[in-house]
């Protein structure tokens, strides 16, 4: 067995797209969406479990959290550059000194407290707003812990700081030894500035009346109505599963064997969807393979068997749109620069759209798969819904 996987290993980096994509750094950034899913199903699962009851409020709030963290790892590693490019910098790989963007904010603005012409310029500098950016990125951690759980201000400064030390240290050790060096300086301003975010997040919830934080009117999900659909996510491990699979020996024969067929990995993603969801779905009255397995079948909202065309929509939703906005959001994370800008740019105002819109798609997927009630929303707008 071992043998086999070598063989196929250096058969995939025979391929200069599969070698690029089999390199450990590029599986992690790839992986981390799914990951934070999971993670999500099963942080919210453990809460069912103690809690007995959920709501889709809470639901929302844990997933963002969640999601928030990954988003703000992706912020810290991205862009990568080469290897190469990071072995020839000479740049500092840290600072200790506390408070230097202080004194680089004197140096490098034109700043003067007296004279008011001069503040504007000072903001949109790099040394202020850079800090500034500091502080905001890590407000949305002391917010959710002080509000979701109560934590003393103690406790989310420490787990600002920790959460702020492990992003550092990430940079310092250039992604974990990926790179001969950092790449991006550790800066111990940028401790403290994140640390004060998390602190600033915890007090500005005072601004926010308490009745408003406490009341929660959205639907409640108890265990003992066993809301998760364990059947959907089966039959979607399984398809997907299966699709791995069929991936691979397509890869093998076409690569190794010399096969006739299009190498074209996105002719392989539309096949992919049409032969494990489309075709059995039409063939046997919305079940796929998965679904067969798990008995678990799409129906029209009306009860009869779904159409050609909600399948077309339904599924062309879920992986022409949906799955597509997520690569798309990761490669405008990767065209990101270093450093944050006070000024937008076009990718930028792509990036908040598309992350935006991505989000609030997952928030559409997890409640589906927390609440046998909720339609996702191409299965609205197909008219068909899970059995």
């Amino acid at each position: 067995m071992h043998t086999i996987i070598s063989k196929l290993y250096q058969l995939a980096l025979s391929s200069h797209i599969v070698s690029a994509l089999l390199e450990p750094v590029h599986i992690i950034i790839l992986a981390l969406p799914f990951m934070t899913f999971l993670v999500a199903m099963l942080v919210l699962t453990v809460q069912l479990q103690t809690k007995k009851t959920l709501t889709e409020r809470n639901i929302i709030g844990t997933y963002s959290f969640i999601w928030y963290l990954a988003a703000a790892y992706l912020l810290i590693i991205l862009p990568l550059p080469t290897r190469s490019t990071v072995a020839n910098l000479t740049s500092a790989e840290y600072n200790l000194q506390p408070f230097l963007f202080l004194t680089e904010f004197k140096q490098l603005t034109p700043f003067q407290a007296d004279d008011p012409s001069t503040w504007l310029a000072a903001l949109k500098s790099e040394s202020f707003f850079q800090p500034f950016f500091n502080v905001l990125f890590f407000m949305p951690i002391g917010a959710y812990l002080k509000w979701r759980h109560h934590w003393p201000l103690w406790l989310i400064t420490l787990t600002s700081f920790t959460i702020s030390l492990f992003f550092e240290t990430t940079q310092l050790t250039g992604l974990y030894g990926y790179y001969a060096r950092a790449y991006r300086m550790f800066d111990v301003d940028d401790l403290m500035m994140n640390t004060l975010g998390g602190m600033i997040g915890a007090w500005a919830l005072i601004v926010i009346p308490r009745r408003w934080r406490e009341t929660d009117h959205s639907t409640a999900l108890t265990q003992a109505s066993h809301p998760i659909n364990w059947q959907r996510i089966g039959a979607l491990l399984i398809d997907w599963g299966l699709i791995a699979a069929f991936d691979v020996c397509y890869f093998v024969l076409v690569k190794h064997f010399d096969w006739p067929l299009t190498r074209d990995p996105r002719w392989l993603y539309l096949l992919d969807i049409g032969l494990f969801f489309w075709l059995p779905a039409r063939l046997t009255h919305g079940k796929t393979l998965g679904g067969w397995l798990t008995n678990s079948r799409l129906i029209s909202t009306t009860g009869q068997t779904v159409t050609g065309w909600q399948l077309a929509i339904h599924y062309g939703g879920l992986y022409l749109v949906s799955l597509p906005l997520l690569f798309l959001d990761l490669w405008l994370f990767n065209q990101l620069g270093d450093m944050p800008s006070a000024s937008l740019n076009r990718l930028d105002v792509y990036l908040v759209i598309v992350s935006l819109t991505l989000l609030i798609i997952s928030y559409d997927l997890i409640l589906t798969f927390f609440s046998r009630q909720h339609q996702l929303w191409c299965e609205r707008l197909s008219q068909t819904t899970v059995d």
